[in-house]
């Protein structure tokens, strides 16, 4: 077992560090991709006539240059073609897939031409992979056939490097530059959008692997809070998304501005080539007027472009931050070479280019139900971790009304106990789970076929005493115990057998059956978990705030993914977007805590609250017995001027309120414990009350109702006690004030639990009592019944405990409930060490 946890936290701590290391080359990989894409957005549309050395942005219709080719497989006459066949397969189980037997691609050169001129595309230099429509599909027997194509009078667009050739320019994909290269059916926007889109898609990705890679070790490392978790997390995917916005920033202006510099040069030298002029921007429309018109035309067009891309870079870098980091980078602004009067040119203007509405759409529902879903189903694991970490262990002789926790081993009725369906052994809990393999090969899946629980009511014995569990709507968590295969079907059993250490955490009620004890149970709580393992509380809480952390990270990963794609969808995918994405994080951590903390105070809160409903119904209950009462008092205790003033008491804080206050409680208390004292004595001292079966009733249902109130009193003291502890923390106080988290009032009277009286009215069970062990003295012999060695009672603070089994005993020791040098007598005359105890050490 030890073995196999080892290896689990293992694996988690390699798997976390690849996620990790996986989630920060991704998000710089997303980064690239998104510089891509502003590499195109700097670069405006140019026309044939105004090209100019350096990086071109063109649309255009594709016409033959040279020569002309044909398709491979339907011999069409084209530019380009690349080329795909593939054979159908089928595996064993009927699974059919394609399989490539050929591909491959032929181009040529061709011209591209708008309504300015036509330049040439140097295609046949590669650099590129065109991306293209599916023009061509069709299946012949076991084989499929499939071609993209570039025909002549198909409308392309080229983000390429424009070369000066002896006549004219060439566009080459294979020369380095400020871009990356692309020929695509699709135009310009549309490139920009799927660059965006990837390099967002690609930022998620980043985003869940840095997130379960954080997951993954804090499993390993045992971490369990999830404020740890969050913080973590939140640190990671911000420094991630902080740094690679900063460095593709950084990266973006720097080449941004290096490129005006080369477009400048190149701009300068193409326009003295046709003016004898110092070249002045912003003046050059005044000085080309006596040009031709074809020359004109040209030289503003060139001018125009240039402006267009200083405009456009000079926008990137007034945007905020980038305003602000621009000079520590030593980004210096250019000044505008627009006239005076001048209006900017649409070229100027970067268009927005969002994401695809249906790919948006889809993202965000999937974001809307990660974060539904993760939240509602980790906040309530982490509540139910908090539940385990935060509620005390009760002893069974201190359990006291409401949540609980309990540890100890377990006891049963022996004819009560199951028995285990595989195993044969005996047990309290048993989940049986029966697998079936069917279908082979690829086709091959295991079913499920049965998996059923079946439980009975327990015991748990601690060093105090035994506290009962009814263990209906119980979360039980067991160690597998035995498998074994069948033919085609294995078989599963977990176990929970007596003598097992266990932990739970429930409600302590007031048993029904019996009404002087409080028992474990689902309660009624409203949703308070009832968990029953037989780990430790350790491992308990560990589970717990497992699911709960794999609960919030997808709630996490689905807050930063709205947001990434909410900025995704305005088009603009600047830097500025993806730093603010990165303190959506740091957001939900805030959020998370207020969450958390503002639950804590509900929940204490509800907890008072519905302890004080309880003890109200249980007053309410005393309005049908005040008549009665009065009949009795009015009878036997009319000459007690002492009793009929209880009497009027008792009816004046009961009868006619529908609600009570802490004082009207402690009245009603204080009158009813004077009433039912005498009662109980004039009914010991009077033979013919004892043998009234009306008398017996009433009694009992008394004494059941003051049992109630006396049981819940401590619950809700402690509640109130916790309640107030809590509010007065730092932040919680500050929640609490904002939110009018009011103050309860303490119960201050104190009741005894009376036995309740059986039918048979036996003086016996009539007494009150103050313990349910049996106390065994040093130095007294131990009764008969209990003189055997499976019969051992330990003296442990003055008190003496007991009895215990040899194998609940060495728990105890294991547990450190006991020491082995702790006295013991297992005998009823001598006393030992524990260690010495007979059968101890085998």
């Amino acid at each position: 077992m030890k073995s196999q946890k080892a290896l689990y936290y293992l694996g988690c701590f390699v798997l976390g560090t690849v996620f990790v290391l996986a989630g920060f080359w991704l998000q710089n990989f997303g980064f690239d991709i998104i510089r891509d894409m502003r590499q195109m957005e700097r670069v405006p549309q140019v026309s044939v006539h105004h090209v100019i050395p350096g990086e071109v942005s063109m649309q255009g219709v594709a016409a033959k240059g040279k020569e002309t080719l044909f398709s491979r497989y339907s011999n069409t006459p084209c530019l380009y073609h690349r080329y795909l066949k593939q054979r159908e397969e089928k595996d064993s189980d009927g699974d059919s897939r394609w399989v490539t037997v050929e591909e491959g691609s032929e181009s040529t050169d061709f011209f591209l031409v708008e309504n300015t001129g036509k330049i040439l595309v140097e295609l046949n230099r590669g650099g590129v992979s065109p991306d293209l429509e599916t023009d061509h599909r069709s299946e012949k027997g076991n084989y499929r056939y499939t071609e993209w194509r570039i025909e002549e009078g198909e409308e392309v667009f080229a983000f390429a490097m424009a070369v000066k050739k002896e006549k004219g320019f060439s566009l080459r994909f294979d020369k380095s530059g400020s871009y990356s290269p692309v020929l695509s059916n699709a135009d310009a926007l549309e490139n920009r959008s799927g660059l965006g889109t990837n390099g967002v898609l690609a930022s998620m990705a980043s985003v869940a692997l840095l997130c379960f890679g954080c997951l993954s070790l804090c499993f390993a490392l045992r971490i369990h809070r999830v404020l740890v978790f969050l913080s973590i997390v939140s640190t990671l995917s911000s420094l991630a998304m902080i740094y690679s916005g900063l460095s593709m920033m950084k990266a973006d202006l720097k080449d941004g501005y290096a490129r005006l510099d080369r477009l400048e040069k190149s701009a300068l030298s193409e326009v003295t080539d046709l003016v004898d002029v110092r070249v002045d921007w912003k003046t050059l429309p005044s000085h080309v007027v006596s040009l031709n018109e074809n020359d004109r035309s040209r030289i503003m067009g060139i001018r125009e472009d240039f402006v267009a891309s200083v405009e456009r870079t000079e926008a990137i870098r007034n945007r905020f931050p980038e305003r602000l980091l621009a000079p520590l980078w030593g980004i210096e602004p250019r000044p505008s070479l627009l006239a005076d009067g001048e209006l900017m040119l649409d070229e100027a203007m970067i268009a927005k280019t969002p994401m695809k509405s249906w790919i948006f759409l889809l993202c965000a529902a999937v974001a809307l139900l990660m974060m539904c879903f993760g939240s509602l189903f980790g906040f309530r694991r982490i509540k139910t971790k908090r539940y385990v970490e935060n509620i005390p262990t009760s002893p069974s002789a201190g359990l006291t009304y409401g949540p609980a926790e309990i540890k100890g081993i377990v006891e049963c009725d022996q004819g009560r106990i199951l028995k285990g369906p595989l195993s044969g052994e005996k047990c309290v809990f048993y989940r049986y789970k029966i697998t079936e393999r069917r279908g082979s090969g690829k086709k091959a899946k295991t079913v499920v076929i049965l998996d059923k629980k079946h439980f009975v009511p327990f015991q748990c014995r601690d060093s105090d005493g035994v506290i009962s569990i009814e263990p209906e709507g119980a979360e039980f968590t067991a160690d597998f115990k035995v498998q074994k295969r069948r033919g085609r079907q294995t078989h599963y059993e977990w176990h929970i057998a007596p003598s097992t250490a266990i932990y739970a955490l429930g409600s302590a009620v007031v048993d029904k059956e019996k009404g002087d004890r409080l028992i474990i149970s689902d309660g009624d709580n409203d949703g308070f978990p009832f968990l029953v393992s037989d780990e430790t509380e350790t491992e308990v809480m560990l589970r717990q705030g497992r699911k709960g952390l794999l609960g919030i990270s997808f709630a996490q990963n689905g807050t930063v993914f709205l947001g990434l794609v909410l900025f995704a969808a305005l088009g603009s995918f600047a830097a500025t977007d993806f730093l603010l994405s990165a303190l959506i994080s740091p957001m939900f951590l805030g959020l998370s805590m207020f969450v958390l903390m503002f639950n804590d105070l509900v929940f204490l809160r509800n907890r008072v609250k519905r302890a004080w409903a309880n003890i109200e119904v249980s007053l309410q209950k005393r309005a049908d017995l005040i008549p009665r009462l009065e009949n009795i008092v009015k009878g036997y205790l009319s000459h007690e001027k002492v009793s009929l003033e209880a009497l009027t008491g008792l009816r004046t804080a009961v009868v006619g309120k529908n609600s009570y206050s802490p004082t009207d409680v402690d009245l009603a208390m204080q009158q009813e414990t004077i009433l039912t004292n005498r009662l109980f004595a004039l009914r010991e001292d009077s033979p013919e009350l004892k043998g009234d079966s009306a008398m017996d009733e009433f009694m009992d249902r008394l004494t059941r109702m003051e049992n109630e109130v006396a049981l819940m009193r401590k619950g809700y003291n402690d509640g109130i006690e916790r309640y107030h502890a809590t509010k007065q923390r730092i932040p919680e106080v500050f929640l609490a004030k904002f939110f009018s988290f009011q103050d309860a009032e303490f119960l201050k009277f104190s009741k005894e639990i009376r036995k309740v009286p059986s039918l048979t009215f036996d003086e016996s069970v009539s007494k009150e009592v103050n313990s349910v062990e049996a106390p065994v003295t040093q130095g007294e012999p131990v009764p008969d019944s209990v003189s055997s060695s499976s019969s051992v009672y330990v003296l442990k603070d003055e008190q003496v405990m007991g009895p215990y089994t040899v194998d609940q005993l060495k728990i105890f020791v294991e547990n450190g409930d006991f020491l082995q040098d702790d006295q013991a007598c297992f005998d009823g005359k001598n006393w030992v060490t524990v260690g010495e105890v007979p059968g101890f050490v085998e």
